[in-house]
């Protein structure tokens, strides 16, 4: 790979992913120059559609992106530096054409899905969106240990879900997106305008209770899993989860307000983080 797509990627993931970035580097070099261009090759179609150029048309720079994409891979020819970079780290690292298809699909499947019934439906989402990085990062981690792969699907799941609870008044302000189930909305009575009200609603503060709780429980489920992997990436995964999980530290300390600024961890926080990850 060359050293500016490297550098460009890179600068990629440490704009628009500061979590997965600091912990990125306590990877091996290789390892993180790998990680590095697939964080970008996924960023890129991500904000096509979350924050798409005005006057772009979403839909047509995704199904160019996907068409790009498998011509790119299959036969190793194409102007776009992140996707050759990207066709290297696939074939050396033995990762499946497969899940990058099924990352584009879930990414175009936001264009015009704004919302999802249960939470099953949601998940079936997050295996596009979410888990299948998963299971790009733990085959470029060097992980022969197939037993793996669930709990890397887990992880990548926890934190898509803690992300949606994080970012729940902008998805919908800005996106008109609710990831919440409205099966759980309906359990809690809560009603769309309780997510861009000024202050939190009983209700909402319920739900909100309810469903850090279940991202805590798949973070936990993850966790076994972070031991199956090769020593050299344990320390950078586990950095990542706990970055992540301690967004709902912050939901919680903020009393389930989502009208305040997104919950995220001070850089001293995250140094105490780093500097704990060493007990382990």
């Amino acid at each position: 790979m060359k050293l500016a797509t490297i550098n460009k990627a890179r600068g990629i993931e440490r704009t628009y992913g500061s979590n997965y970035y600091l912990a990125t580097l306590f990877l091996p070099k290789k390892m993180r120059e790998a990680v590095f261009i697939l964080y970008a090759f996924v960023r890129i179609p991500d904000e096509m559609v979350d924050n798409p150029t005005p006057g772009s048309d979403p839909a047509e720079l995704l199904r160019t992106w996907k068409e790009d994409w498998q011509r790119v891979y299959e036969t190793g020819e194409g102007t776009n530096d992140i996707m050759l970079a990207t066709r290297e780290v696939f074939l050396e690292y033995d990762i499946p054409f497969s899940v990058s298809i099924e990352f584009i699909d879930a990414m175009i499947l936001d264009l015009h899905k704004t919302e999802y019934q249960t939470y099953d439906e949601l998940k079936h989402y997050m295996r596009g969106s979410a888990e299948v990085v998963g299971v790009m990062l733990t085959k470029v981690f060097g992980c022969t240990n197939e037993a793996a792969l669930p709990y890397a699907e887990k992880l990548g799941e926890a934190m898509q879900f803690t992300n949606f609870l994080r970012d729940i008044k902008e998805d919908y302000e800005l996106r008109k997106r609710v990831y919440l189930p409205q099966a759980d909305l309906a359990i809690y009575g809560v009603h769309i305008s309780d997510l861009v009200a000024d202050t939190p609603s009983p209700k909402l503060i319920a739900l909100m209770k309810f469903e850090v709780d279940r991202a805590r429980m798949l973070f936990r489920e993850a966790d076994t899993g972070i031991d199956l992997l090769p020593p050299k990436a344990r320390r950078a995964v586990r950095l990542a989860a706990r970055f992540y999980e301690g967004i709902l530290d912050r939901i919680e300390k903020n009393q389930y307000n989502i009208t305040l600024p997104k919950a995220s961890l001070s850089p001293l926080q995250k140094c105490k983080l780093v500097i704990t990850s060493y007990v382990k």
